[in-house]
């Protein structure tokens, strides 16, 4: 009997005792990870106040291994405030929303690309490789939605990066009018010819722009600042030019320049 009685205590015992070491090396892990990360400023790479030090390590020690999922951003935030663990318990869900965060940034990466999506031209690429004569080897963006690049929920075809020196083409703006798309591209490509090759002066004079651009082009130009006008409307004349004229003109216009190619990694 008292076999059996032990035997019994036994099995009602054992997932305590297992359970007790496992608590214990998660408790001595978040106080680890608490030390380390109270310790410091994490903007600054300074030591920690040391008030501000004991009160975040006592609020991380009371989340438990909530703690482990809570992001750095929001544990230097909450060092800031009088109640730390006031403030981090609301983010003790930082894991899902940095895991949210990550596909967001997956789906935006596949929207980025050096070269059209699912579309192979080699007109567009003899078009792309002049452009990439001017501006450098990875200075054109073709964007299927992206958020980063301007495209995703806007009306917009494309444009031109002035300050570094790139084009950026929102694809999926298009919706597959591939005569649009050589449009789009030759119209910003030429705007890099204006500003890399030209300083900003147009090429055409106002009687050729006036002769040449189309009504419906030349109303919506009004919408542009006064300044911008010239230019722009050169550009929407220029994206008409057949191609083979196009490229020598731009190859014309950029010989011998003091171009800036853009050699930084867009992507990265």
């Amino acid at each position: 009997m008292r076999s059996l009685s032990f035997f019994k205590v036994s099995i009602y015992l054992l997932p305590l005792l297992i359970f007790v070491p496992i608590q214990a090396w998660t408790n001595a892990q978040v106080k680890s990870y608490a030390e380390m990360i109270c310790g410091t400023d994490l903007n600054t790479a300074e030591p920690e106040d040391p008030e501000t030090k004991i009160r975040c390590m006592s609020g991380l020690v009371k989340l438990g291994k909530k703690a482990l999922k809570v992001s750095g951003s929001s544990i230097q935030r909450c060092k800031a405030k009088a109640d730390f663990f006031g403030c981090i318990k609301d983010h003790s869900s930082d894991a899902s929303r940095i895991a949210g965060a990550a596909r967001e940034h997956a789906v935006e990466i596949r929207s980025i690309s050096q070269n059209p999506h699912h579309l192979n031209s080699p007109r567009l690429e003899e078009l792309g490789q002049t452009i990439r004569g001017v501006l450098g080897p990875r200075s054109i963006i073709w964007s299927n939605n992206s958020k980063i690049f301007g495209c995703k929920g806007r009306s917009l075809y494309g444009y031109y990066n002035i300050p570094r020196g790139f084009v950026v083409m929102c694809q999926g703006f298009h919706k597959g009018d591939f005569h649009e798309l050589v449009d789009t591209l030759k119209h910003e490509g030429w705007h890099a010819v204006q500003h890399q090759c030209r300083n900003g002066a147009p090429f055409l004079s106002q009687q050729q722009i006036a002769s040449e651009i189309r009504s419906e082009d030349a109303f919506n130009v009004h919408n542009y600042h006064p300044k911008q006008q010239r230019l722009e409307s050169e550009a929407r004349v220029m994206a008409k030019v057949n191609d083979k004229n196009w490229i020598r003109l731009v190859k014309q216009q950029c010989r011998g320049k003091n171009k800036k190619p853009y050699t930084n990694s867009i992507l990265g």
